[in-house]
């Protein structure tokens, strides 16, 4: 279940002595091996909770707030097994959901002057499938046929992070930042195509709580090239409630009114 630093430099010292007796020069220390993969993704899982706890919830509804731009949204979140989710955003009186059924992304969003559903393609759709992956792209990686790389370390919000290089079946990439120390989710990055351009869209997890035993973030702060975008506080999670699959299908034109 779901759900974006500074950079570690490195400097190599060269020396050289002019006097024509070059002194011996120590050899290199051997590079440290990389991490195992299996190891960094076990840890992962297991902080979170453990796969058999992970696998065991079928649904959750999540409220909270979102900030964006100094106005306060109430937001509600709704995902059930395997891929399906509902997000409804309230904005005065005005109401964005955004959904989808496991094949078709859609939206509805009042503010850009459509009151009916609208199909979802490209890059947008894409980020509302993966939202949708109820378990998040490391659980199963290699049977959801994505490729896993470690890059190397990085630190985000002063902790010491392991980098991840996730690339999708789709081919879409995203990083993933791991606290190096209990293995928690810190950070995601993925580059989302924008007409000519590319944006990299960046969010930050933490308040980490237990909800039944599975570790769960409770604020998230996003950023969009740099440039912090908004935020999310949740106030409020359920696990395994009853939930009609119904509300994540498109909805159709509304009915004309009857004649009267």
């Amino acid at each position: 279940m779901r759900r974006f630093t500074h950079s570690l430099a490195f400097a190599v010292l060269c020396g050289w002595l002019s006097a024509p007796a070059v002194s011996a020069q120590p050899a290199p220390a051997p590079a440290a091996a990389a991490p195992s993969l299996d190891a960094i993704v076990a840890k992962n899982i297991q902080a979170k909770g453990g796969e058999a706890k992970l696998k065991a919830v079928q649904s959750m509804k999540m409220l909270g707030k979102v900030t964006i731009q100094g106005m306060d949204l109430s937001m509600l979140i709704t995902t059930k097994r395997p891929n399906m989710m509902r997000q409804e955003m309230q904005f005065q009186d005005k109401k964005i959901v955004q959904g989808f059924d496991g094949t078709i992304a859609w939206m509805i969003n009042p503010l850009m002057g459509s009151e009916t559903a609208q199909e979802m393609t490209g890059p947008q759709a894409d980020l509302a499938k993966d939202q949708a992956d109820f378990d998040g792209p490391l659980l199963d990686w290699k049977g959801k046929g994505h490729t896993l790389e470690y890059v190397g370390t990085e630190e985000v919000g002063g902790a010491k992070a392991l980098k991840l290089k996730l690339t999708k079946k789709n081919g879409q990439t995203q990083y993933l930042y791991l606290d190096a120390e209990s293995g928690i989710d810190l950070k995601t990055t993925v580059q989302v195509p924008q007409g000519a351009t590319t944006m990299t869209v960046e969010t930050e997890m933490s308040d980490y709580r237990a909800v039944e035993g599975i570790m769960m973030p409770h604020a998230l702060k996003t950023s969009i090239n740099g440039m912090p975008t908004g935020s999310i506080v949740v106030e409020r999670i359920e696990l395994n409630v009853p939930i009609d699959e119904a509300q994540f299908k498109m909805p159709g034109p509304p009915k004309p009114a009857p004649k009267p």
